[in-house]
């Protein structure tokens, strides 16, 4: 199985095994083949965004980027509003207590690059379906911004 790795490229299969190994994995299906917020099994606070530049659902385009201070401009699914409860955990993020994983790629031809753990830094409490975020990527440097390229 491979380990977790900063700017490794990793399958959704492969970010399946890393977290939920003892669970069935099917492409295409499911939390783990279709979905781009996962909760860490076993976990309450932990979560993994799996972010595709340029994607579009249910006809909004998410417009998601990082600049180069290492802040994710995030969009919440398209449903989603300010009150529920998975909203509100990411908005009492703690990064201390708990870890959203950011693995992201820039089509969907390809595997995800794992960029690195995320803290909570705003969000627009005027705008939801999507709620817009703010996160800041730990351990950001001049590193990062060349792989970014």
């Amino acid at each position: 199985m491979k380990k977790l790795v900063r700017f490794e490229k990793y399958s959704r299969e492969d970010i399946h095994d890393i977290f939920s190994p003892n669970t069935k994995f099917t492409k295409g299906s499911g939390t783990w083949g279709l979905q781009g917020i996962i909760r860490v099994p076993e976990t309450k606070h932990d979560y993994i965004f799996l972010v595709t530049y340029g994607r579009k659902q249910s006809g909004h385009k998410f417009e998601e980027k990082i600049d180069d201070n290492g802040i994710l401009t995030w969009q919440s699914q398209p449903q989603q509003t300010l009150k529920e409860s998975i909203i509100i955990d990411f908005i009492n993020h703690d990064y201390l207590k708990n870890n959203i994983y950011l693995f992201l790629r820039t089509s969907e031809k390809e595997d995800y690059e794992y960029m690195g753990l995320l803290a909570y830094v705003e969000h627009d409490n005027q705008r939801e379906k999507p709620v817009y975020f703010k996160w800041q990527i730990l351990d950001w440097n001049n590193k990062n911004k060349e792989n970014l390229k």
